[in-house]
């Protein structure tokens, strides 16, 4: 299947590891030329020379702390000056630290807000407009099934995806006619090091032990594992491509069945 995206610029964000750089990979597969973004220089460069090695494509990287307004005003200025824009955004970066509500502080709301809303926002505003003017764009944004169901003790997490996942839909509605489309793809269980630390701050605060912790979370997955980033990047990459087309405004939950809502 052709997806239609041979020689699109693609800027990944949190493309070091895991997801991110899965769907770096997935896109360099089907002919798109990478732009990867993480904090480490040569961790970077590393996972570039992997891509190129695999798969022949040309692979870019810029080093940014997504965390700081500072460095993502570097990397715009940098990706619009050597490339001019980029015709597929993957918005993906680390979660907040776990917490419940009654114990996140103003200033974890506040850096929540920063790292994942307003670097959301500050993005969209660089590069959307390209995108419209062009009359073609893709955008995905790695977001959680807590923008669905609110999970325990990532109060800021389930309160900045949640309207994360608004902005973008109202987004998805103004850019549709220009044949720019937006969607959020949620994770349920995928196999990363985030999902490691996670459950290790939840272990400590039940008192089980890794093995009855990890038997009752995988017994809540109808499938009974968890997934790989692999698969997650596949339906990524199809999103991204021209056979998807007609696909603008959702969020699309890759969790093994594990959400109770229908929707």
């Amino acid at each position: 299947m052709d997806f239609g995206i041979k020689g699109k610029k693609a800027l990944v964000c949190g493309a070091s590891k895991g997801i991110g750089k899965a769907i770096a990979l997935e896109l360099a597969r089907e002919g798109a030329e990478p732009i990867l973004c993480a904090r480490q220089e040569k961790v970077l460069e590393e996972v570039a020379s992997e891509i190129r090695k695999e798969t022949r494509a040309t692979v870019h990287h810029h080093a940014c702390d997504l965390t700081s307004s500072t460095e993502r005003d570097q990397l715009i200025k940098s990706v619009k000056e050597k490339y001019g824009g980029v015709d597929i955004l993957v918005l993906n970066t680390g979660g907040p630290k776990p917490s419940s509500a009654m114990e996140t502080t103003l200033d974890d709301w506040e850096s929540g807000f920063s790292r994942l809303f307003q670097m959301t926002a500050q993005l969209n505003e660089a590069f959307l407009p390209h995108m419209k003017e062009q009359n073609w764009g893709r955008v995905i944004c790695v977001t959680s099934l807590s923008v669905l169901e609110p999970i325990a003790n990532l109060a800021v997490s389930n309160a900045m995806r949640s309207g994360v996942t608004s902005m973008l839909k109202t987004l998805s509605d103004e850019l549709a006619s220009s044949n720019v489309t937006i969607n959020c793809l949620a994770p349920g269980a995928i196999a990363t090091e985030r999902l490691e630390e996670l459950m290790e701050a939840r272990i400590a605060k039940t008192g089980q032990s890794k093995e009855e912790y990890l038997k009752s979370y995988l017994a809540a997955i109808p499938m009974g594992r968890m997934g790989t980033p692999e698969e997650f990047a596949a339906v990524a990459a199809f999103l991204c491509s021209d056979r998807a087309s007609y696909v603008t405004g959702s969020t699309i939950c890759i969790d093994g069945g594990k959400r109770r809502s229908t929707y």
